[in-house]
């Protein structure tokens, strides 16, 4: 779990999952475990600062994982497994 904070006041905002959703939760309730309200939000976004005294707009781009990415310059520059192999 890795949330981000407010640039300005450093309050938690929202979580960053693994795979690159971001999840609000908002509204605990005494001895549930889950939230009034959770969203899986895919892409970049706008969250104002929850503080009253604060109220910074913080932009959150949304970066996919580098691991689950591979560019097809990548993919041309590994040589196939046939060439690697001396042929008799």
């Amino acid at each position: 779990m890795s949330f981000v904070v407010c640039e300005k006041c450093k309050k938690r905002l929202i979580e960053r999952l693994p795979n690159g959703l971001w999840r609000f939760r908002f509204g605990k309730r005494p001895g549930k475990e889950n939230a009034v309200v959770e969203m899986l939000i895919h892409g970049s976004l706008k969250i104002r600062c929850f503080r009253d005294y604060c109220g910074h707009i913080n932009t959150l781009n949304y970066l996919p994982n580098i691991d689950d990415f591979q560019s097809p310059q990548s993919e041309a520059s590994q040589p196939d497994q046939a060439e690697k192999s001396p042929s008799k």
